[in-house]
């Protein structure tokens, strides 16, 4: 599930992508580039959405990291539907 893109960079801006991407450390470039796009349309006075929305942009990444059923709890209320 998901649609892919294409994105062209300059080279230097890629370069400097990449190595703060690697410092920081996110897995890839296309992880940054994903924290990226949910810091622009989740998080602070900007946001553009929320709710299920930011549940569902962050399913994939939270899904590597959770460990207990205790997490699987607390969040299960994101999962329920309205």
């Amino acid at each position: 599930m998901g649609t892919q893109i294409s994105l062209k960079l300059p080279d230097n801006l890629f370069d400097y992508a990449k190595e703060y991407s690697e410092s920081h450390g996110f897995s890839n470039l296309q992880e940054f580039i994903r924290e990226l796009i949910r810091e622009k349309l989740f998080d602070g006075e900007n946001s553009k959405v929320g709710g299920i929305y930011t549940s569902i942009a962050s399913e994939a990444s939270l899904a590597k990291n959770w460990l207990t059923k205790e997490e699987d709890e607390a969040w299960f209320h994101l999962q329920e539907e309205k």
